[in-house]
């Protein structure tokens, strides 16, 4: 009985304990710059109201001007999390600490991404030596589909320095530029993720009918969310619950539809490993890189 009322006493605390973090929650979290922010925000905008509306917890989104501005301005805007891309969460995870909570699940059950390199079929260019040259464009130096995938590549031909490499490159900031940048001329040879050509593709024939994908990455991390380590447990925890079982309620899983994804799943510190060994693989060193512009 002594045992029963002591356990009793336990859950009451602990249920007192969230509901007291629970009234002061806010999070500020982070988004990377994908693709057109307005339709990024337009997007996440239903999450927040889904996760307050469930937990309490109130989520503000923000979302910066480059991919390796969420990293420096982490802690300058005293954010609380992130939606971190392979590279990014990588350099999170080893610099500031943050840890993986859980990441999304795509429609077609995959959570992992791949990076490509592409060309106009009319370039001629067929390898990578025949880049030699030509002009290039990049999504951001702090990605890995959107840039450091290519560098790996030029360095299984024996190339350290792209910026001798190539006559030309320059960085569009997200994925969705890159793409129209080789399609309309401005560009030889692009990188990207690989799921934003395939959806433009569906959207715009003219991608399929005009572009020639030459290389494509092993599968990556896709999107990551992490948070701060000294969030508190129960604010961590209660995070995670209603993400992974938003598949399970109809209005998550409309939610859900809007963000392009099936689900969540949680998410562990191995996951970035992919994006560790292809770093590593590219020849940067992950503590002393310079990926800003």
């Amino acid at each position: 009985m002594a045992r029963k009322v002591v356990l009793a006493i336990m859950l009451v605390l602990s249920a007192a304990s969230f509901a007291r973090a629970q009234e002061k929650a806010k999070l500020l979290i982070g988004l990377v710059p994908e693709e057109n922010i307005f339709r990024m925000i337009e997007k996440h905008l239903p999450l927040a109201d889904y996760i307050e509306k469930r937990t309490g917890i109130k989520i503000q989104f923000t979302i910066l001007s480059r991919y390796g501005d969420i990293i420096d301005r982490f802690t300058t805007r005293n954010m609380d999390g992130a939606f971190f891309g392979a590279f990014t969460g990588l350099l999170a995870n080893r610099k500031l600490g943050v840890q993986p909570l859980v990441r999304p699940v795509g429609p077609d059950g995959l959570v992992s991404a791949q990076s490509i390199v592409f060309v106009r079929k009319d370039s001629g260019i067929r390898t990578f030596a025949q880049m030699r040259g030509k002009r290039a464009v990049f999504v951001d130096k702090a990605t890995a589909t959107g840039f450091i995938y290519l560098l790996y590549r030029l360095k299984q031909i024996g190339v350290t320095d792209y910026s001798r490499f190539f006559r030309q490159y320059y960085f569009t900031g997200n994925h969705e530029e890159s793409i129209y940048a080789v399609l309309d001329g401005r560009a030889d040879v692009g990188v990207v993720k690989s799921r934003f050509f395939d959806k433009l593709s569906l959207r715009d024939p003219l991608i399929s009918e005009r572009l020639l994908v030459l290389a494509k990455s092993n599968k990556l991390p896709d999107i990551i969310l992490c948070l701060r380590s000294d969030i508190p447990a129960a604010i961590r925890n209660e995070l995670k619950r209603t993400l992974i079982n938003m598949k399970n309620d109809p209005e998550g899983a409309r939610v859900l539809r809007t963000l392009g994804y099936s689900g969540f799943e949680e998410a562990k510190p191995a996951d970035f490993a992919p994006a560790a060994e292809l770093t590593r693989e590219a020849g940067i060193n992950i503590m002393t890189y310079q990926y800003t512009r």
